[in-house]
């Protein structure tokens, strides 16, 4: 018996895959407790800080990776628990150790090599620990499980959108020289869904956010996550790899499904701290 085209092709794996990763993170996000989120947020950073280390490092470098997951913990600590004062605190130490490390591990003379790695380590704490320790900074706004579940689900949806739409429908590249696979159609695609989602969104959502509104945030996300997607993309492009890892049946590495969430946390922070001041 022939198996359905679901299943033959892989996407049955990917939905389960994505499921499996949706329900704690949603849970996560609408339980009062922040240690839950403080939980899935660091397995989910450290992860996609291990994917990083692993493409960006090469094994000689363990120690350095392990810093950086440390830091990506203690970054994500100090805004669940102290806020943005305890997050821009924990992201200095992070730097700082991985200098450090660095100094005591490589030639003390100027070396290409030491600052070239010193470099990749800092963008791994600002485009990882950073960007990711936003999601305890939304939390603290008043409805701050809805804001955070909002921008979760828009991002979620643009990918979607533009996977499905862009396999079907094929068509122009959006950036071959970056990413070969990705087109217009499912950038179109990803952002009609991303407003369809933002826009019913007004049901749960603050009354301070109108329809209209929402709806232009989610094009505004989809579009910003899209080029967070095309960030990752660049970097793999250069390293000559697909996917940061096999991990997920489907959808690569936790890099690879955290990279336009990444670049929205902190877009969306910013916008709501802005519309919500006196």
């Amino acid at each position: 018996m022939e198996l359905p085209d679901s299943i033959r092709k892989g996407q049955l794996g990917r939905w389960l895959v994505g499921l499996a990763l949706a329900v704690p993170t949603v849970a996560a996000v609408l339980v009062e407790n922040k240690i839950w989120l403080l939980a899935v947020a660091l397995l989910a950073g450290g992860a996609a800080w291990h994917e990083f280390a692993a493409n960006l490092f090469g094994p000689r470098f363990r120690g350095l990776a392990a810093l950086g997951i440390l830091g990506c913990a203690l970054t994500a600590a100090g805004a669940c628990l102290l806020g943005p004062e305890g997050q821009g605190a924990a992201l200095v130490l992070s730097l700082a150790l991985g200098g450090i490390y660095l100094m005591r591990q490589l030639p003390g003379h100027p070396d290409p090599v030491s600052l070239n790695l010193l470099a990749r380590y800092a963008l791994g704490h600002l485009y990882i620990s950073f960007f990711l320790s936003f999601i305890f900074l939304i939390k603290t706004f008043e409805y701050g499980s809805h804001l955070l579940f909002f921008v979760i689900l828009v991002t979620a949806l643009a990918d979607t959108g533009a996977i499905y739409a862009g396999s079907r429908l094929k068509g122009p590249k959006l950036c071959p020289r970056v990413s070969p696979g990705k087109t217009v159609s499912g950038l179109v695609g990803g952002c009609a869904l991303a407003v369809a989602g933002a826009a019913l969104s007004r049901f749960y959502m603050p009354g301070v956010f109108g329809g209209a509104e929402l709806a232009a945030l989610g094009l505004g996300l989809a579009l910003w996550g899209a080029l967070g997607d095309l960030f990752e993309s660049a970097i793999k492009r250069a390293l000559g790899v697909k996917d940061t890892s096999r991990i997920l049946l489907g959808h690569g590495g936790f890099w690879d499904r955290l990279d336009s969430l990444l670049f929205n946390l902190p877009v969306f922070y910013y916008y709501v701290f802005l519309r919500v001041m006196p």
